[in-house]
């Protein structure tokens, strides 16, 4: 009986030690975990996983960031998946921030003096459908946060889509750090899309991370790379000499630029292109890179709706050339994790050796083998047969990256007189002491004719980042954004921003891989299982010729 008692005591002694064991371990792997962040993420893409930009970002902060994440309680239950996904990803970033970032859980439904704060930072309420008792409904709530740096404070209103938090939040973070903030411009004046009409998503993207304005260069005044960090041109219809002449010597002084080039002007009624003669073409030239006076167009090609009758058509578009990372293979931070964007219209690139010599030069993308090039005559209809020549379909450069030093086109030329009207004078009247009223002409500008190392991109489309194609293609907006990014020196986004871009692609094979993957298909499965059956006939026979053991 002592025995038996002695056993029991002994059992329930080591269930107890046991379970104290199992209670340690599980605080000691709470403890640890609160520390260090650990997630087997599978996607393709590790979308459930912050990125190395971010936790390099995060890590690096060197005071504390709080973050005020402003969430009603009360939500309809299919929003959960949602609350934790981003619950999770503010948890990484805050492990990820050593001790410096500090994130804090507001319901603001019963605090009516907060509401109204909320409503001047610009943390809406938003208006959800639930079913309450068999009955639609709708319900406001609170779904927005606040990133607060010292006496800077950046918003995001509504966290209703979690595949773009993380470059929203980190570029928030970026943000309110920033002790300056670097200008774009974007030339005007000559026929350009417009910021506030054809470009206003791009112009909104920018303001994110950046400050926009636009650049008149009519008499002939100087753009000063001091103040603009990139030069967005645009594809414009005319400039005099003179303004080429202040172009090139913004780059000569170290500035940095985008050019981007229609070599076709659309005529909607007709559609038919007529032949653009752009001021920028031998400056280009000049600077090493020819815009060929021709239209690509892929049979890798996007959808275009068109107006037939009453109705809106959808068929493939030959002139509106998918761009996929396979055909370009090149691993330069612009394009390096964009999967697809699309370029309109596109006129071919040829890069001259003989002029980029010393530079470094990257492809940013390319048409696929099966392009060719329509020139002379342009006729854009989608009802027409289009029908490439077999000898001519090869691939074609459409986006140009030059880092280096750059001579400058006026180097060995007189400097162009500023247009007429519009001259730049001083008055000499505080020379001759204010009694003749002499205007002077300003004396002329001296010619900068070698750069410093400074960074261009040309691509052969400009229509690819107006409204139009940007909504329509993630890939577009990611590429300008990046682009930009280069040229300032600040590819802190671009990995972040890539990866949420662009579609997964089905790629282009030849047909006899084609043949072999509908082979494959077709009789893969009934060989195995005749496989598996004639291994299991030849199994049997071979047990019954074995001799059977006496025992």
């Amino acid at each position: 009986m002592k025995s038996t008692g002695f056993n029991k005591l002994t059992r329930g002694t080591n269930f107890l030690v046991l379970g104290i064991l199992a209670a340690g371990i599980l605080v000691f792997v709470n403890a640890l975990s609160y520390k260090h962040f650990l997630r087997a993420d599978l996607t393709a893409t590790k979308k459930y996983t912050v990125s190395a930009a971010t936790k390099k970002v995060v890590a690096g902060l060197d005071d504390i960031v709080n973050i005020k994440v402003y969430l009603s309680r009360k939500l309809p239950p299919y929003m959960a998946p949602l609350v934790d996904q981003v619950k999770d990803m503010l948890e990484e970033y805050r492990i990820c921030a050593n001790g410096n970032l500090e994130i804090e859980y507001i319901d603001p439904a019963d605090d009516p003096s907060l509401q109204q704060k909320l409503q001047f930072m610009g943390i809406p309420q938003l208006r959800l459908n639930i079913l309450e008792k068999d009955q639609a409904a709708v319900t406001t709530v609170y779904m927005g946060l606040a990133i607060l740096y010292g006496d800077s404070k950046e918003v995001i209103p509504a966290l209703t889509d979690v595949g773009t938090l993380e470059y929203d939040l980190t570029g928030k973070i970026l943000r309110v750090q920033k002790k300056e903030v670097k200008t774009i411009g974007f030339l005007t004046g000559h026929g350009e899309p417009g910021l506030d009409r054809d470009l206003g998503t791009v112009n909104n993207e920018l303001r994110e991370q950046y400050s926009t304005r636009t650049v008149a260069t009519a008499g002939g005044q100087a753009i000063p790379a001091a103040e603009v960090a990139v030069l967005v041109v645009a594809s414009p219809q005319q400039l005099t000499e003179r303004e080429l002449f202040t172009l090139d010597q913004f780059i000569m002084a170290g500035g940095r630029a985008v050019f981007l080039i229609d070599a076709i002007e659309i005529q909607q009624r007709g559609m038919q292109g007529t032949l653009i003669d752009s001021p920028l073409l031998k400056l280009l030239e000049h600077y090493g890179v020819r815009v060929a006076p021709e239209l690509v167009l892929d049979q890798m090609s996007e959808n275009a709706s068109f107006k037939s009758g009453p109705n809106n058509v959808s068929v493939s578009y030959p002139f509106w050339v998918r761009v996929v990372r396979q055909n370009t293979q090149t691993d330069h931070p612009i394009v390096s994790s964009i999967e697809t964007m699309v370029m309109p219209w596109p006129s071919p690139l040829e890069l001259l050796q003989d002029k980029t010599s010393g530079r470094t030069v990257s492809v940013l993308a390319q048409s696929s083998p099966y392009s060719w090039t329509m020139k002379g005559y342009f006729d854009l209809s989608p009802d027409q047969e289009f029908s490439p020549p077999e000898n001519q379909l090869r691939q074609h450069v459409l986006a140009i990256a030059m880092s280096g030093s750059f001579s400058s086109y006026f180097a060995d030329k007189p400097v162009p007189p500023a247009d007429k009207g519009n001259e730049i004078k001083e008055s000499a009247s505080s020379k001759d002491g204010g009694k003749t009223g002499v205007q002077k002409t300003a004396p002329q500008p001296t010619v900068i004719k070698q750069s410093p190392e400074t960074r261009i991109i040309v691509t052969g489309s400009a229509r690819f980042i107006t409204d139009n194609f940007i909504n329509q293609f993630d890939g577009n907006r990611a590429f300008l954004l990046n682009a930009v990014d280069w040229c300032t020196a600040d590819d802190t986004l671009m990995g972040i921003r890539a990866r949420e871009s662009g579609d997964s692609t089905l790629y282009v094979t030849t047909e006899n891989v084609k043949a072999a993957v509908r082979l494959g298909n077709m009789f893969a499965v009934p060989v195995l299982v005749a496989v598996f059956g004639l291994m299991q006939l030849y199994l049997r026979k071979r047990r019954k010729r074995l001799p059977i053991k006496e025992l």
